[in-house]
């Protein structure tokens, strides 16, 4: 029933309003306890009384002459009928005759604080001796040539009395009040809901779209400030989701280009023995070899692609050693003397024998080895690679492989890392298939460091990785 936001929206401010309005009718009901408005029903229905007993006692005058005992009886009747309690006081204020007969001969004007002598007409409240507020009125008698009199008519405030002064005077305003709120609130309701719900509507027509495969969809950025938030964080998410899709899809693309390559290979040549077109040792041996080449190729990209695939699921186990990076750098830089003799570049190696790091020792080689290997791959004859390694501050190691060649465009470095990029097919050399570096960045970031690049074109490439440092013995 209360399923949708309007409705969710009316009953809460309905709610709010009652609540609003019960908490001002009882701070009302302190305010009018504590003030003159509660004494002031009660003296009006004193009043009253007074004046109905007033008329009786000049009918009953009129038609003969009253006794003592005959007046009072007509006092006491009439506080019967009319709830009250009714006091005769003498001149100086002394109670001579209580319709209850608790209070006789005490003194009324210090109990009201009142003194002698007495206007001709008296209101008030006063407290009795066990501190109960009593509010009452009073008129002198006439003067009947004896000792003046004064009647006085008083009653306790009591809650029944408040509560129906309430009801007569302040309930009526209060809900009129609370009419008005409710009519406001329910409009207040709608225009919100309406502000609310019509970005909602439209996040949820894109997410539909985008559930149909209409990928270019996007909310509209609309609402109230939570609204656009959502809005915002769902075009993210679907930017997000477009790219991994595009990912996914250049992924298979490259994945099979490269496949496609070394099975074509294979099979042209595994047909051509089978079909005897081979038919020297030299031209089998040759077949064979090639077969065994592209055979290893497929092994590594598969290879690569299994490490890639548990970094991404979070099952890649890494050791947690300390490794001395100089003993490191020199076991790499030790086993390519014969490349870089066959291309003609210097290898140079700057590393102090103190510095330590902790990991993966295999990886980490790993890691050295594979920009190595790039920097020998594009320097050309003459030009120079070199390792060097620092403590770049107390926790960060940084370790560098510099080289003189050809460099890297601009526009190429920001995607240098990204899985199957290669800066160009015609560089290759029959090289890997543009997973080294992807797999160097992966390995480097889960030993809680960061690869860099920086390159010119003509002058060379550096590449910059930085490792947490062990702290010094």
């Amino acid at each position: 029933m209360f399923s949708s936001l309007n409705s969710r929206l009316l009953l809460s401010y309905v709610f709010i309003i009652l609540v609003c309005l019960t908490l001002v009718g009882l701070g009302l009901l302190l305010f009018v306890r504590a003030s003159p408005l509660w004494t002031r029903a009660t003296s009006q229905r004193l009043e009253e009384a007074e004046r109905t007993t007033i008329q009786t006692l000049l009918q009953a005058g009129q038609q003969k002459i009253l006794t003592p005992e005959q007046f009072r009886a007509l006092l006491i009747q009439a506080a019967e009928e009319n709830n009250v309690r009714i006091l005769l006081l003498d001149d100086v204020g002394k109670i001579r005759f209580d319709t209850k007969g608790e209070w006789l001969r005490r003194d009324f004007s210090a109990m009201a604080q009142l003194r002698p002598p007495f206007p001709p007409r008296l209101q008030g409240v006063f407290k009795d001796s066990e501190g109960q507020r009593w509010a009452f009125v009073g008129n002198v008698l006439p003067d009947d040539g004896k000792q003046r009199q004064i009647l006085v008519f008083t009653s306790p405030p009591t809650r029944l009395l408040l509560l129906a002064w309430f009801a007569n005077n302040l309930l009526p305003p209060l809900v009129q009040a609370g009419a008005v709120a409710l009519v406001l609130s329910i409009s207040l309701a709608l225009l919100i809901s309406r502000s609310v719900g019509a970005p909602l509507r439209r996040v949820a027509v894109a997410v539909e779209s985008i559930a149909r495969g209409e990928m270019d969809t996007r909310a509209p950025i609309s609402g109230p400030t939570e609204v656009q938030g959502l809005a915002r964080s769902f075009n993210t998410m679907a930017d997000q989701v477009q790219s991994v899709q595009r990912s996914q899809r250049d992924f298979v693309a490259n994945v099979s280009h490269e496949l496609k390559t070394p099975l074509t290979s294979i099979q042209g040549f595994s047909q051509a023995l089978l079909e005897g077109a081979a038919a020297t040792p030299e031209a089998a041996t040759r077949a064979a070899r090639i077969i065994h080449e592209e055979a290893n190729r497929m092994r590594r990209l598969v290879d690569e692609l299994l490490v890639l695939a548990r970094f991404d699921a979070g099952q890649m186990t890494l050791a947690r050693d300390p490794v001395e990076l100089g003993p490191l750098l020199q076991r790499c830089v030790e086993k390519l003397p014969p490349q870089a003799q066959a291309a003609g570049v210097a290898l140079e190696l700057d590393a102090p024998e103190r510095l330590s790091v902790t990991g993966d020792g295999d990886r980490l080689a790993q890691v050295f080895a594979n920009l190595l290997d790039n920097s020998l791959a594009h320097t050309p004859a003459g030009g120079r690679v070199t390792v060097a390694a620092r403590l770049a501050d107390e926790r960060i190691v940084e370790v560098t492989v510099t080289d003189t060649g050809e460099g890297i465009p601009v526009e190429s470095l920001p995607r240098l890392f990204e899985r199957f990029y290669q800066v160009e097919k015609s560089r290759r050399r029959g090289r890997g298939a543009g997973l080294g570096l992807a797999i160097t960045q992966e390995i480097v970031k889960a030993h809680g460091g960061a690869v860099a690049v920086e390159s010119v074109i003509g002058l060379g490439t550096k590449f910059t990785v930085r490792l947490p440092a062990n702290p010094p013995p």
